[in-house]
């Protein structure tokens, strides 16, 4: 699957994810861990093939434009994982704010691709 998809696929699946989560007053357990699950299924699919495509990435933009790509797909990753951890110990806020932040970072790659192609 070509890396543009991908990420597309991912950026999309948590921008409905932050979107779902703002809609939320006062969220309850089961909340949290149908999210944490959702979170799950995009960082074991789609983020694990984006990130394991570096390589090719690399390959195919060369040297700056892997770290164009990866600079703000790797914050991106590290702030699901944030998320993942502030919705196992139910503390809302940073949930919240962990997904909206990889949002941006994933539209930010996003751009740095539309700049590479």
């Amino acid at each position: 699957v070509d890396f543009g998809v991908l990420l597309s696929e991912v950026q999309s699946s948590i921008e409905r994810m932050a979107t779902d989560m703002k809609a939320i007053e006062a969220p309850k357990g089961a909340d949290l861990d149908r999210l944490k699950d959702r979170l799950e299924s995009v960082q074991k699919d789609a983020l694990a093939r984006l990130c394991a495509s570096g390589p090719r990435v690399q390959q195919r933009y060369g040297l700056q434009g892997m770290a164009s790509l990866f600079s703000p797909l790797s914050s991106a990753e590290r702030k699901l994982n944030r998320g993942w951890a502030a919705l196992v110990d139910r503390h809302w806020p940073e949930a919240l704010s962990s997904i909206e932040g990889a949002a941006a970072d994933l539209s930010e790659a996003q751009s740095a691709l539309g700049e590479l192609t």
